[in-house]
């Protein structure tokens, strides 16, 4: 595999440098995909200087033009088969102060002075819309969601000179519920915009260049909306595969998403054991467990076969417990009957058959007597079976009240013998 080289814009006052902390995760993974990397300081004057880069990042100049002719080498430079990433801002050039859309009208889009909103599928905030609309392109490959914090928009050209050889594709579009403030007069006036588009990519000739309207996405300091966020990270990482991708080069290239802590473990062995690449330790990975496919498996059934039997022992035992709450509002719900009354009924069957009753009632609650309390049989000893779930809910919540164990509105049987057990141990 080629040592890719990507060229960053430094020399029109760009925000997107590999100094700035505010982008460190995105500069180490750079360093981590063995991109290798160069700074361009000196503008776009020489297209021979450009070619040395397979792909070149120009984040939006801040209140400087590029001049006509770094236009021209940087047209001919994607011509003839280099690859561009155009990152806008909030606003677009107009309110950066730039010339940007100079540039990106040859590659048949502009950024628009507007700043993008979602009223319904947003992060914290409207500015920062949530997106689900991708077109099917290697670029979109394994992305679910990603989110482009305070982005401008872009519009496609309706006419482009040779359509044969620049093929514009929007990849990324707005939700249904997308507005805009639109930047006019020198005022914000707010548009509904569905499905506006948000990212395109472009085929010119022999080279290629994507484009979106925001730095956020590069950001280390908003987790919500940053590089890490969504599926952020693997986005930019499909757009500089797709920019810097050799078709006749050895194997496929393809985009996978690592857990963080795996790839930062397995990133600090590459570069304890110098590899030259990660690759090799992917590759390595792929032929272990290729070569020991089967005991693999059968470990995986086995952690699964555990994992499903616990679910459903869990199950069961919430299942239980459900039924034993069912079994005690039922028996609530049986009217209990005061003494007087039961006198009442008895009195009127021995007017009817001429016979006598004996009388033998339980006192009821109010007339029991302290007397009558000490002489009352426990519900419970002191000691408690072995195993609490012998005990219906009911009977531990009557442990725990005489206990003075206070007890969770709507405590389950589980969580009641949790709470016992805590109390005892800390007894």
């Amino acid at each position: 595999m080629k040592n890719t080289k990507i060229g960053l814009d430094y020399s029109h006052g760009g925000m997107l440098t590999l100094e700035a902390s505010s982008y460190s995760d995105f500069t180490q993974f750079l360093f981590a995909s063995a991109y290798k990397l160069g700074k361009i300081e000196a503008g776009f004057y020489a297209l021979e200087k450009a070619r040395i880069y397979d792909a070149v990042i120009i984040s939006i100049p801040k209140n400087i033009n590029l001049k006509p002719e770094e236009i021209e080498v940087l047209e001919e430079y994607v011509r003839t088969g280099g690859s561009l990433l155009i990152i806008g801002s909030r606003g677009g050039e107009y309110l950066n102060r730039t010339n940007i859309n100079e540039l990106t009208k040859k590659f048949g889009f502009e950024f628009q002075t507007d700043e993008v909103n979602d009223s319904v599928n947003y992060v914290n905030l409207q500015k920062r819309p949530l997106l689900t609309d991708f077109k099917p392109h290697y670029i979109t490959e394994n992305i679910k969601k990603i989110v482009l914090s305070s982005t401008c928009s872009l519009a496609t050209l309706g006419f482009v000179e040779d359509e044969k050889n620049i093929q514009v594709e929007v990849l990324v579009r707005g939700g249904l519920n997308c507005w805009r403030g639109r930047f006019e007069e020198q005022k914000w006036i707010e548009d509904d915009s569905p499905k506006i588009p948000l990212l395109v990519a472009v085929n010119y000739y022999k080279g290629k260049v994507v484009a979106f309207g925001t730095l956020s996405i590069f950001s280390s300091l908003g987790r919500e909306y940053g590089f890490s966020a969504f599926d952020n990270d693997i986005i930019i990482a499909n757009i500089l595969r797709w920019l810097t991708l050799d078709v006749n080069s050895e194997g496929q290239v393809i985009t996978i998403d690592l857990q963080k802590d795996l790839f930062f473990w397995a990133d600090s062995i590459v570069k304890e054991k110098r590899w030259e690449n990660f690759s090799d330790l992917v590759n390595v990975s792929l032929k272990h467990f290729k070569d020991n496919y089967s005991s693999i498996m059968k470990e995986l059934k086995e952690i699964q076969k555990e994992r499903y039997q616990r679910k459903q022992e869990y199950k069961e035992a919430e299942k239980e417990e459900e039924e034993e709450e069912e079994e005690e509002k039922v028996i609530d719900l049986i009217p209990k009957r005061k003494k007087e009354d039961l006198e009442d009924i008895i009195s009127a069957i021995e007017s009817a058959t001429g016979e006598t009753f004996d009388r033998s009632f339980a006192p009821d609650e109010e007339d029991v007597t302290e007397e009558t309390n000490k002489n009352a049989p426990e519900v419970f000893s002191e000691e408690l079976p072995d195993d609490l779930n012998s005990l219906t809910v009911k009977e531990l919540k009557s442990y725990c009240k005489k206990h003075d164990i206070n007890l969770p509105a709507k405590a389950r049987k589980a969580d009641i013998i949790k709470i016992v057990n805590y109390v005892l141990d800390e007894d």
